[in-house]
């Protein structure tokens, strides 16, 4: 395959969408759930909502039965272009095994979300579900409450994901190699939250990198010996026999007990299985987190990712 014409930057001139409001993992308050959709109708988006989106139950939106209910009827609702998740957080592992896939291919519209979601994101690419590893709607709050400088960078994620929903696009995203590593790699960009990733080993939801996958990884606020500890039990348990490089995005709020980068921690883990790495993706919890469909082709050449459908 001959390399990829350069991306030019996403149209904001375009048909307006409406996407469908879902909270499949843990609550949110009301007002966060307000200010998001606020933030997304600022951006001229029609945002569904249920009557009633959450039934709390403990830390999560709802009971199992209610984030399915949920999740099936934003499938099912004919004026929506996607299904966005409030938040991440804990829960979404819980729903993939009852899920009516075939209901949900009926009528198949991206699902975007990161972090929890990545455990939902990596089942529906694996039954030819179209994802997006983006923001969730909560941040969109952010559109309409932070300084202008930090609304302007949130406002260029939004507009990329709304491109994204809109159908094929090209996208660039800067990185860097660490250490030796090819001049050029192509394949599936895959992955999401090491943690979250690590946490599926041994389940019927095990993540396994597809071959020549570029395999993209974040998390926030885990010492580096936790995710140590997740890379270690990923690349254990086979996860990345086939992967043909990491990925590194954002680690926010990640400390390690020395001055030792994460990035080399990573290297070490994975130098015996000879997966190259990458880092500086602006992808992840903290400020910078670029939206990429899951799943689509990936190349790598210098110190630049794109990701074309």
């Amino acid at each position: 395959m001959p390399s990829l014409d350069p991306c030019s930057p996403p149209g904001r001139d375009a048909m307006p969408l409406a996407i469908s409001l879902i909270a499949p993992s843990s609550f949110t308050p009301e007002d966060a759930i307000g200010h998001g959709v606020e933030g997304l109708e600022s951006l001229g988006v029609r945002v569904h909502r249920p009557a009633v989106l959450q039934r709390r139950t403990r830390y999560l939106a709802g009971d199992r039965e209610w984030r399915l209910t949920q999740l099936h009827a934003a499938h099912e609702d004919p004026d929506t272009q996607a299904v966005w998740a409030v938040r991440g957080g804990f829960g979404c592992a819980q729903l993939a095994e009852h899920i009516d896939w075939a209901r949900l291919a009926q009528r198949p519209k991206p699902l975007i979300g990161y972090s929890d979601l990545t455990a939902l994101l990596h089942q529906y690419h694996l039954r030819g579900l179209p994802a997006i590893h983006g923001p969730v709607v909560k941040a969109a709050g952010q559109l309409l409450q932070a300084p202008p400088e930090v609304s302007a960078i949130i406002r260029d994620q939004f507009e990329e994901t709304l491109t994204l929903i809109r159908g094929p696009a090209c996208l660039d995203y800067p990185l860097a190699p660490w250490g030796e590593a090819p001049a050029r790699l192509e394949g599936p960009v895959v992955g999401g939250n090491l943690v979250t990733l690590a946490s599926l080993t041994g389940t019927p939801l095990a993540f396994r990198a597809p071959p020549g996958a570029l395999v993209i990884l974040e998390d926030i606020g885990e010492p580096y010996y936790r995710l140590e500890r997740a890379l270690w039990q990923l690349v254990g348990a086979g996860a990345l026999d086939e992967a043909a490089a990491v990925c590194l995005g954002t680690f926010e709020g990640c400390r390690g007990v020395d001055d030792t980068p994460l990035e080399a921690i990573i290297a070490e883990t994975l130098a015996p299985r000879g997966i190259p790495l990458y880092h500086g993706l602006p992808v992840g919890h903290g400020l910078h987190n670029r939206p990429w469909r899951y799943g689509a082709s990936g190349v790598i050449e210098g110190s630049r990712l794109t990701i074309a459908e």
